[in-house]
């Protein structure tokens, strides 16, 4: 039953993953972002225990939560690039106080990316796997840290 899960949630994430599927580094055929997103949806197919019916619907939701954090995340990021140059440039205090609220309101963005998505997934989820979701993606945040933090200290050795 997981292996049929595992599968549907593959071919989901491949369908509708590869619009996100950065090209670059390739090795093996997969870009870095590929196998990352690929050990993503497996590690959290594996902990949300997703059945057929709710893995079809829960994918095309979460893939679009992530495209929207993304895009989010980039416009934050690069908010914080113009925070970072302040210095280097002679901004006006209006100019200022504006980069602030720009910055504040790109965090209160991603806030409610997160309220949206949230009723949505209760929508197609038991509340118990929601919260579930949300304490998986943390472990596998962790789980990659230390994944990555694993591999630097080999490559110095």
């Amino acid at each position: 039953m997981k292996n049929k899960v595992l599968l549907v949630v593959l071919l989901i994430f491949i369908f509708f993953g590869s619009f996100l599927s950065n090209a670059q580094d390739k090795k093996d055929g997969m870009s870095r972002w590929e196998k990352f997103r690929a050990e993503k949806v497996s590690f959290l197919t594996e902990k949300l225990e997703l059945t057929p019916t709710e893995a079809q619907k829960f994918w095309p939701v979460y893939n679009e939560l992530e495209k929207s954090r993304w895009e989010a995340q980039k416009a934050r990021r690069e908010l914080e690039a113009k925070v970072h140059d302040v210095e280097d440039k002679n901004l006006s205090k209006k100019e200022i106080i504006q980069l602030t609220r720009d910055f504040s309101s790109s965090m209160e963005k991603e806030g409610q990316l997160y309220v949206k998505y949230n009723e949505e997934f209760l929508k197609i989820l038991p509340p118990e796997k929601v919260l579930i979701l949300y304490r998986s993606e943390n472990e596998f945040r962790m789980h990659m840290i230390r994944k990555y933090r694993d591999r630097d200290k080999k490559e110095d050795n």
